[in-house]
C-alpha cells in the first residue's frame, strides 16, 4: 500500500473505533505477547486473511476483535475459519453470566475485564426523551487468541436482502461517504431533538413514521418549556418534592422520573403514584409507597401552616390523608420492602401527622381527626396485620418501632379504639415480647427494652377499666425492671431509670382502678430497695422520684378503704404504716431543693393521701400521723425550702398568666401551650400544698381554723386564684381557633380552684356570702372527673342558704319556703345534675376510695362533647344557668333518674320545687353581683328561658282548676319578676341607645335553649308550643306575655314574627306590655333594621287597623309600617309605599292613621318612646306632605290638616 492509502486507512479506523484505538491495540498486543510466553511452545491457530483485505485493515480488525473479546483460558487447537463479510454480522455467543449459556464449565474460571471509560466517553443530553431501544450490533470475528470458539455456521441473509458481493475496500469507502453525508445532515440539527434521534438511530425511517411518534411526546414537533398555568397537575420526584411545571418537560430521563404514561413529563402525579403503589412488581410498589410517605410528611406540615410543606395542595389535606392511610393499610400485610414502606406511610399519616400530640395522653383526641381519617381505618383488618407483623418480626426493627407509634396514636384517638387494640388477638403479647421481654443480659443483636412500649401500656390502661383489667395478668412480667436497681441493671443507667419509672407509673395507673395493689406485698423487698435508692444521693432522676411518689400515693388510697380494691383487701392500712412509707417520703425532703418543684408537688400530694387515710384508719383520727408530718414540715414552710417553693410557684404563675392574657385573642393557640404548661406546673404545686394543708387537721365542713397547721400565703393564693377564675382562657377554650386538647391543659387549674374553695371556707374572715359567690364561680370551672367536688360544694351552698342567712342580709323571703324544707327540697336534683348521664365515669386528678371503685376511664372526653351550648352527657363544666336544673327534671320527669332515687322522706309538690329553685337562682345572682363576679351572672336570654320553663310545666297537663297552675303561685310570680327586673328596659338607660349593637356579647335565646332541647327539638317548635300555651291558659297573664316578646326582635328570623303576628294575631290584643317592661338589652333591636318581609308587614298592618294594640306591640307595628312608607324613615320602592299608605288611609281608623303619619324615630342616639315619638316637630312634616301628594290629591288633602295642624 502506498503511504496515502495507509493514512486513509488510519482515518477510517479512527472514525470507526474512535481516537483511543491505538491505545487499545497496544494493550491488546501486550496481552497477546504475555500469553504467548506463558504458553511455552503451545501452538495458537491463526486465521488466514483474505487476499482482498489490506494487511493493515486485517491487523486492526484482529487486534480490535481481540480487545473486544473476554480474556480466555489457555487455548486448545481449533478449526480454522474463513473471515468474510458475513462473519462480521454473526451474533456473538451467550455471555458466561447468562442463564442460557451453554459454554463448557472450563470457562467458568475466566476473569471479566472492563474497558477504561473516561469522562469524554460519556455524554448526557440536557433534555432527552426516553432512549430508543438499541439495535443489536454484530461483534468482530474471533481473533487468534480466542480459544474454544464453536462456530454457529455462516449467516445467510434472506433473498430480499442479498446483493452482489462488493469488495471490502469499496464497501468501506461507500460507508464512509454515506457516514459523512449523514453526519453532515445530523450535525445541522439540534442535538437531542426527535429529528436528530431519528436520523441517528433510524436513518431509513420516513420523517413522519407513526411508529416513531412516541419520540415527540404529546406536544408539537417543536418543544417549548411549559409554564405553571399550562400544566396544572402537580408532579413529584422520588423524594416527594413537587417539580415546578417549567422544569417538568426539561429534566433528563436518567433521573427515573419518566416511567409513566406521559413520558415527556418528568415526575409522577398523585394518581400515578397511587396507581403504582398497587403495582404487582414489589420494587416498584415499595418505591411508590416510599414516595407517598414523603408526600404525607410534607402534607402534614401543610395542614399546620399553609405556607409550608406542599402549598399547592392546601385544602386537600383531609381527603389525601384518607387515601394515604388506605394505601398504607392495604399494603401492611406485605413482606420485605413493601411492608416496610407501608408501615412508614401509616406512621407518617398517624404518629407524625400530629407530632405535637405525642405527650398528650390524658384526653381523647377525636377532635383532631378532621374528616374522620383515622376513624375510617378498617381496624378489624389492620390490627390483626399489625399483630402478625410484630409476632413474626420480619420487618426491620425501625419499622416495628413505627408500628408501635402507630398503635399509640390510634389509642390516643379514642377509648373505643384502645379497647379494640387490647382485644386484638396476640397484639398485646407481641408488644410485650418484642419491646419489653428482651433477653437478659442483652446480646449483641438483640434490642434494648423500649420505654415507649410502657407508655403505650399506660395509655391503654388509662383509657378504660376494662383495658386495665386485661393488662393485670401480664403486669407481673414487668417486675424484671423492678427487681434490679438502675445502678445494677444490665442496661445503661438512663435507660434502666426510665424503664423503672414507666413501670411504676403503669402500676399507679392500674391502682387508680383498684387493680394490682397486691404487688406491694409480693415485691415488698424490691420496693424497699427502690425506696432506699431513691432517698440516697445516688438517685439524681426527678422522673424516678416522681414516679415512685405517684405509685405510693395510689397504693395509699387503695389501702385507705381496702373494700374498694379489686379484689378486695389487696393492700391494708396496717401494711402501709408498717412499711414506713410516710417516714421514707419525709426523708426524701433532704435530697430536694427549690428547683425540684414537680417533685415537691408529688411529695405533698402523697403525704396528703397518707394523712387523709390516717383520719379514717388511724387512732384518734390520725392524730399521731399528723404530729409526725407537721413536726417535719411546719418549720420548713415557715422559713425553709418549702416556703421558697410556694413563693416561687406563685410568682411564676402570675408571670405565665400575664403572658397568656397578653397573647390570647380568639382562642388558645399552639403558641400559647408553653405558657399554659408553665401555669399548669405551678398550679399543681400550689394545689398540692393546699391539699396537704387541709389534710393536716381534723375538719368539719362548717368549722374555721383557729391555728393553721403551717404557714401558707393565703392572700397571694387568693389573688392568684381570682385571676385564674376570671381569666379569658376559659371562654377562649371553646372557640373554633383553639387547640382541641386545651381542656386537658386547664385541668390542673380547675384542681387548684377546687382546692382553694375548700381552703377559703376555713380561712378566718371569709363571709358565707363571699364563699358562696366563690363557689358559684368555681363550679363553672370544673371539668369531668370533678363531680365529687361539685356535689360537695353544691350541698354546702344549699345548706348555707337559710332563713337566718337571708334575714341577716335584709332579704325578705316568705316563710312558706322554709316551712316546706327550704333548699333541701332541691338538693337531690342539684346533685344528680352534676353526674354524667352515660356509663362513662371519669376519674379525678387525685384518686379517692370512691373513684377507684367507680371510675371507668382516667381520660377526659374530647372537647367537642363539652361545648356549653349543646345537650351533653357530661354536665361539667357547668353553664351559668345550671341552677335551673330542677326545672329540667320536672319537665322530663318521666325519664329523670332523680325521681327513681328520691329518699323516702322527700315529699314536695311541684310548686314547692319551683319556689326553692327560683330562690336558689336569685340568691346566686345576688351574691355574684354583690361581689362583682359579673362574668358568672346569667345573661338575659338564660334567665328568660329559665322562666319560660316555669310556664311550660303546664304544657300537656290536664287541670280543671287554673289555681293549680304553678306560674299563678304568688311566690313563684314574685321570684320570676325579681329575676327579670335587672333585664327589663327600665333597668338601664343603655336600652334606649340606637342603633342596636351589631355584636352581641351573650348567646341568643335559641342557642341557650339547645342546652335543654338538644338538636332534635328546635327552639322554634318550643316557641310555637309556648305561644299556643299562652293562647290556651294565660288569660292575659302579664309575665307570660312579656316572655312572648324576646324572639320577636329583629335579631331573630322572621318566622317567629310571622307566627305570632300572622298566625296568632288574635292574642296580640292581650299583650299589654309597656316598653319599659320589655325584657331586652336594647329597644332598638325591635325597631332596626326595618322589616322587609311583606307577610310580616301585612300582619303589622292588619293588627294595627283591625285590632286594639296597646303598649310595646303597638309601637313596633307603627314603627315598621311608617318606615315602609315615609322616605325620611328609609322607605324604598315608591309604588309599594304608595299602596301601603293608601291601605292605611282606607282601612285604618283615625288613631291608627294619626300614629303612622306623625310617627318619627331617631336612627342614631336615643330611641323616642310614645307619646313623644308622635309629637316631634321638623321639616320632615312638609316632606311627608309632598310625598302624600305623589300618591294623589285626595291623599294630600286628608293628611294636610293632620301634618300642618301639628306643625303650627
Amino acid at each position: 500500500m502506498t503511504e496515502e492509502e495507509r493514512e486513509q486507512e488510519k482515518v477510517e479506523i479512527f472514525e470507526k473505533f474512535g481516537p483511543s484505538i491505538a491505545e487499545v491495540l497496544r494493550r491488546a498486543r501486550e496481552a497477546r505477547e504475555s500469553k504467548q510466553k506463558k504458553s511455552e511452545g503451545e501452538k495458537v491457530g491463526t486465521e488466514p486473511s483474505s487476499s482482498n483485505t489490506p494487511a493493515s485493515a486485517k491487523t486492526g480488525g484482529e487486534e480490535a476483535g481481540t480487545s473486544l473479546s473476554p480474556p480466555s483460558s489457555p487455548s486448545r487447537p481449533r478449526s480454522e475459519r474463513t473471515r468474510s463479510l458475513t462473519s462480521v454480522l454473526r451474533s456473538s455467543s451467550p455471555s458466561p453470566t447468562s442463564s442460557s449459556s451453554t459454554r463448557p464449565p472450563s470457562r467458568s474460571g475466566r476473569k471479566i475485564r472492563f474497558a477504561d471509560v473516561t469522562l469524554s466517553d460519556i455524554h448526557v443530553y440536557e433534555s432527552a426523551p426516553p432512549s430508543p431501544r438499541k439495535k443489536a450490533l454484530a461483534l468482530p470475528p474471533p481473533s487468534a487468541s480466542d480459544d474454544q470458539v464453536v462456530s454457529l455456521g455462516t449467516w445467510k441473509p434472506p433473498a430480499q436482502f442479498r446483493s452482489p458481493v462488493v469488495p471490502l475496500a469499496a464497501s468501506l469507502e461507500a460507508e464512509s461517504e454515506a457516514s459523512q453525508e449523514v453526519a453532515g445532515k445530523v450535525g445541522a440539527l439540534e442535538e437531542g431533538t426527535p429529528e436528530d434521534i431519528r436520523r441517528r438511530f433510524f436513518p431509513t425511517a420516513p420523517a413522519n413514521d407513526p411508529s416513531l411518534e412516541w419520540m415527540r411526546g404529546t406536544g408539537t414537533a417543536e418543544r417549548e418549556p411549559e409554564t405553571e398555568s399550562s400544566t396544572p397537575t402537580i408532579r413529584f420526584d422520588l423524594t416527594g418534592t413537587p417539580i415546578p411545571a417549567h422544569l417538568s418537560n426539561s429534566l433528563p430521563t436518567h433521573l427515573g422520573l419518566h416511567h409513566h404514561a406521559e413520558g415527556s413529563h418528568a415526575g409522577y402525579t398523585l394518581e400515578d403514584i397511587f396507581l403504582l403503589s398497587r403495582s404487582t412488581v414489589p420494587a416498584q410498589r415499595a418505591s411508590m409507597l416510599g414516595v407517598l410517605a414523603k408526600i404525607a410528611h410534607k402534607l402534614a406540615r401543610t395542614s399546620v401552616d399553609k405556607k409550608k410543606g406542599i402549598p399547592e395542595l392546601v385544602g386537600q389535606e383531609i381527603a389525601l390523608r384518607k387515601r394515604l392511610l388506605a394505601a398504607g393499610a392495604e399494603a401492611i400485610g406485605e413482606r420485605a420492602s413493601v411492608g416496610a414502606r407501608a408501615v412508614e406511610l401509616l406512621w407518617e399519616c398517624t404518629s407524625q401527622w400530629d407530632e405535637d400530640l405525642k405527650s398528650v395522653d390524658g384526653v381523647e383526641t377525636k377532635d383532631l381527626d378532621r374528616g374522620e381519617a383515622l376513624s375510617s381505618l378498617p381496624l378489624d383488618y389492620l390490627l390483626p396485620q399489625i399483630a402478625n407483623a410484630l409476632s413474626v418480626a420480619e420487618l426491620p426493627h425501625e419499622s416495628l418501632l413505627q408500628l408501635l407509634a402507630v398503635l399509640h396514636r390510634l389509642a390516643q384517638h379514642s377509648n373505643s379504639i384502645a379497647t379494640e387494640i387490647v382485644k386484638t388477638k396476640n397484639l398485646i403479647p407481641s408488644i410485650f415480647q418484642r419491646f419489653l421481654l428482651t433477653p437478659i443480659p442483652p446480646t449483641d443483636d438483640s434490642p434494648f427494652p423500649n420505654p415507649l412500649a410502657l407508655k403505650f401500656l399506660c395509655l391503654l390502661a388509662a383509657s378504660s377499666r376494662e383495658n386495665a383489667s386485661a393488662l393485670v395478668d401480664p403486669a407481673d412480667s414487668l417486675l424484671r425492671f423492678v427487681i434490679t436497681l438502675p445502678t445494677s441493671s444490665p442496661y445503661p443507667l438512663p435507660l434502666a431509670t426510665q424503664l423503672l419509672s414507666e413501670t411504676l407509673i403503669f402500676y399507679a395507673t392500674l391502682a387508680s382502678y383498684g387493680f394490682y395493689a397486691h404487688v406491694t406485698t409480693t415485691a415488698q423487698e424490691y420496693f424497699l430497695q427502690i425506696s432506699k435508692y431513691i432517698r440516697s444521693a445516688d438517685c439524681q432522676s426527678s422522673q424516678l422520684r416522681g414516679a415512685w411518689l405517684r405509685a405510693l400515693e395510689a397504693w395509699t388510697v387503695c389501702a385507705r378503704d381496702p373494700h374498694r380494691t379489686t379484689p378486695s383487701h389487696e393492700v391494708l392500712w396496717s401494711q402501709v404504716v408498717g412499711w414506713g412509707w410516710a417516714e421514707d417520703m419525709l426523708e426524701l425532703r433532704t435530697q430536694l431543693n427549690t428547683s425540684d418543684e414537680e417533685t415537691w408537688a408529688r411529695l405533698w400530694s402523697a403525704l396528703a393521701a397518707f394523712l387523709e387515710g390516717a383520719k379514717v384508719n388511724g387512732v384518734r383520727g390520725g392524730e399521731e400521723e399528723r404530729a409526725l408530718v407537721l413536726g417535719a414540715l411546719k418549720d420548713d414552710f415557715a422559713f425553709g425550702t418549702q416556703k421558697q417553693v410556694v413563693e416561687l410557684a406563685l410568682k411564676w404563675a402570675r408571670e405565665a398568666l400575664g403572658k397568656l392574657s397578653a397573647g390570647m385573642r380568639q382562642g388558645i393557640l399552639a403558641s400559647d401551650v408553653p405558657s399554659l404548661r408553665d401555669v399548669d406546673r405551678h398550679a399543681g404545686t400550689l394545689a398540692s400544698a393546699m391539699r396537704l394543708f387541709l389534710s393536716c387537721f381534723s375538719e368539719s365542713p362548717g368549722d374555721t381554723l383557729i391555728a393553721p397547721p403551717f404557714n401558707l400565703p393565703f392572700g397571694d393564693l387568693s389573688s392568684v386564684c381570682a385571676v385564674i377564675t376570671t381569666h379569658p382562657l376559659w371562654t377562649s377554650l371553646y372557640t373554633s381557633q383553639s387547640i382541641p386538647y386545651g381542656h386537658l391543659l386547664c385541668r390542673p387549674l380547675s384542681t387548684l380552684l377546687a382546692s382553694y374553695l375548700q381552703l377559703s371556707r376555713k380561712i378566718p374572715g371569709t363571709s358565707p356570702d363571699f364563699w358562696m359567690a366563690q363557689g358559684f364561680a368555681i363550679l363553672c370551672r370544673l371539668f369531668p372527673g370533678d363531680e365529687a367536688v361539685g356535689e360537695r360544694t353544691v350541698v354546702d351552698i344549699a345548706e348555707t342558704i337559710t332563713a337566718d342567712f337571708l334575714r341577716a342580709r335584709g332579704w325578705s323571703v316568705p316563710e312558706d319556703i322554709w316551712e316546706k324544707g327550704g333548699m333541701d327540697v332541691i338538693v337531690p336534683f342539684l346533685t344528680q345534675s352534676l353526674r354524667a348521664k352515660g356509663e362513662q365515669v371519669i376519674g379525678p386528678t387525685w384518686s379517692t376510695p370512691q373513684s377507684i371503685a367507680t371510675a371507668t376511664t382516667q381520660r377526659l372526653p374530647p372537647l367537642s362533647s363539652l361545648q356549653p351550648n349543646d345537650q351533653r352527657d357530661y354536665p361539667l363544666p357547668l353553664t351559668k344557668d345550671w341552677m335551673f336544673c330542677p326545672l329540667d327534671h320536672l319537665l322530663k320527669s318521666g325519664e329523670s333518674e332523680v325521681f327513681k332515687n328520691l329518699p323516702d322522706s322527700w315529699n314536695a309538690s311541684e310548686a314547692e320545687v319551683v319556689r326553692a329553685t327560683l330562690l336558689f337562682v336569685r340568691v346566686s345572682q345576688e351574691v355574684l353581683r354583690y361581689h362583682r363576679l359579673n362574668d358568672f351572672l346569667m345573661s338575659r336570654e338564660e334567665v328568660a328561658f329559665g322562666c319560660m320553663k316555669v310556664f311550660m310545666l303546664e304544657h300537656g297537663q290536664q287541670q280543671d282548676d287554673s289555681s293549680e297552675e304553678v306560674f299563678r303561685d304568688t311566690i313563684v310570680g314574685r321570684l320570676m319578676t325579681e329575676l327579670l327586673a335587672p333585664f327589663s328596659a327600665s333597668a338601664s338607660a343603655k336600652t334606649l341607645k340606637t342603633p342596636p349593637p351589631s355584636i352581641h356579647t351573650s348567646d341568643s335565646i335559641d342557642v341557650v335553649a339547645k342546652r335543654f332541647l338538644g338538636n332534635a327539638v328546635p327552639f322554634y317548635q318550643w316557641y310555637t308550643d309556648f305561644v299556643g300555651l299562652y293562647d290556651a291558659i294565660s288569660f292575659a297573664h302579664p309575665l307570660f306575655a312579656r316572655l312572648l316578646l324576646p324572639p320577636l326582635s329583629m335579631r331573630y328570623p322572621a318566622d317567629y314574627r310571622k307566627y305570632l303576628w300572622a298566625d296568632f294575631n288574635h292574642v296580640l290584643r292581650t299583650i299589654r306590655t309597656a316598653p319599659e317592661d320589655v325584657v331586652t338589652g336594647s329597644i332598638a333591636e325591635y325597631l332596626w333594621p326595618v322589616e322587609t318581609d311583606a307577610e310580616v308587614v301585612g300582619a303589622y298592618l292588619r293588627a294595627l287597623v283591625k285590632g286594639s294594640l296597646e303598649g310595646f306591640v303597638r309601637l313596633v307595628a307603627v314603627h315598621h309600617i311608617a318606615c315602609n312608607i315615609w322616605p325620611d324613615l328609609g322607605s324604598v320602592g315608591e309604588e309599594r309605599t304608595k299602596k301601603l299608605l293608601k291601605a292605611v288611609l282606607v282601612q285604618g281608623g283615625l288613631e291608627a292613621i294619626r300614629d303612622v303619619v306623625l310617627y318619627r324615630q331617631n336612627r342614631e342616639g336615643t330611641v323616642v318612646l310614645p307619646p313623644a315619638c308622635f309629637e316631634q316637630p321638623g321639616k320632615w312634616r312638609a316632606q311627608r306632605l309632598d310625598f302624600a301628594g305623589k300618591s294623589g290629591e285626595d291623599v294630600r288633602e286628608r293628611l294636610t290638616n293632620l301634618l300642618e295642624g301639628k306643625a303650627n
